[in-house]
């Protein structure tokens, strides 16, 4: 696992209350531990006399303490759910009927699209992830996986420059951004697949850095639903005077068949839903949700318009199928089965199909 130390100013504010914030007689000496939920490994934080407890603060938390009282930036996301001032956020976008349900009386959630597809695969994998446990890294950051998340990595950096310019085929052979350790095989496919992105590149239609946001966090309450969605396209980026929901897939194999694309990407269905609503602004002439697909041999780039009644009404379909049963249910009781084997979070569920039993 990889382990991230906190914030300085987070172990010197603990340090503060232990030496000088407890009742009765003052410690002489202060220690903070950390111990893994996982393992039960245990790491030192802090160990040392009251005094350094206290010059520890004062190098460190004053200032974090500062910009907290004095920051007035909102961050709509999912401590929503739990705020009492939700009704006179200004932040926070309001969109009644954004998800096809009503359920008054409710208490109030926070849902995504990742939150809906793991309770389709079974409730309790998505309430064990919303509980922030600690995830199998054989399955979470799998090779493909992390492949993935390095390219989105890689673009997000170059669409995010203060120079704008569109991609090129040009990657250099250090592409793999800090943080990611990908194999010899996955770092030249992913090198492969970033040349295909040039031919799609969105920074083509874009006139300026206001034109575009990179995995931008949107945030919207269904007032109707009492949800609060939260959504984080690939890319939105501004064609002309419309706004266009990218989403960049890769794959190391050819075009899948099968399901629908909106049942297969759901989140392309809650950006045709969105920009139908006119709930990202912008005109609609150009408005459109696209999905990148970066292969080997090419990049397949889909274009879905929103105010297509059969689209628009399709993806209503794929959010209502998502909602539905997770929006009533109080319970999230575990399915066991064959996707025991590929849960993140299967072994903290008692549930959890086991590979002896699956065998």
């Amino acid at each position: 696992m990889r382990q991230e130390s906190p914030p300085e100013a987070f172990v010197a504010a603990a340090a503060l209350v232990l030496s000088e914030g407890v009742p009765g007689p003052l410690p002489e000496q202060v220690r903070i531990v950390e111990v893994a939920l996982l393992d039960g490994q245990v790491r030192t934080l802090f160990d040392g006399t009251r005094g350094e407890a206290v010059s520890r603060y004062r190098e460190h938390g004053p200032a974090a303490l500062k910009a907290l009282l004095d920051s007035r930036d909102f961050r709509p996301g999912s401590s929503c759910a739990e705020c009492s001032y939700v009704s006179v956020c200004p932040a926070l976008r309001r969109a009644p009927g954004l998800l096809g349900i009503e359920a008054p009386g409710r208490p109030r959630r926070t849902w995504s699209v990742t939150n809906g597809r793991n309770y389709q695969i079974c409730p309790a994998r998505d309430h064990l992830r919303r509980l922030h446990l600690p995830t199998a890294d054989a399955i979470e950051r799998g090779s493909a996986a992390e492949r993935g998340r390095a390219v989105h990595a890689y673009l997000a950096a170059r669409h995010s420059r203060s120079v704008l310019r569109p991609c090129t085929a040009d990657v250099p052979d250090e592409w793999v951004p800090e943080g990611f350790d990908l194999d010899p095989d996955q770092r030249a496919l992913g090198a492969r697949l970033l040349r295909r992105h040039a031919a799609v590149c969105p920074l083509r239609c874009v006139r300026d850095g206001t034109d575009v946001r990179n995995e931008p966090r949107v945030v919207r309450h269904d007032t109707a639903a009492d949800v609060v969605v939260i959504a984080a396209p690939d890319v939105l980026y501004r064609d002309a005077d419309s706004w266009v929901w990218r989403e960049t897939k890769t794959s190391a194999g050819d075009r899948p068949g099968g399901r629908p694309l909106l049942e297969r990407f759901p989140q392309l269905a809650l950006g045709v839903v969105l920009l139908a609503r006119g709930d990202l602004g912008g005109q609609p002439g150009r408005s459109r949700v696209e999905l990148e697909v970066l292969r080997p041999g090419g990049a397949d780039l889909e274009i879905i318009d929103p105010f297509a009644p059969a689209a628009r009404s399709a993806a209503e379909d794929v959010l209502r199928d998502l909602i539905g049963g997770w929006h009533s249910d109080d319970h999230f009781v575990a399915t066991p089965g064959a996707a025991c084997m590929q849960c993140e979070v299967a072994r903290w569920c008692p549930s959890a199909l086991r590979a002896d039993e699956a065998a």
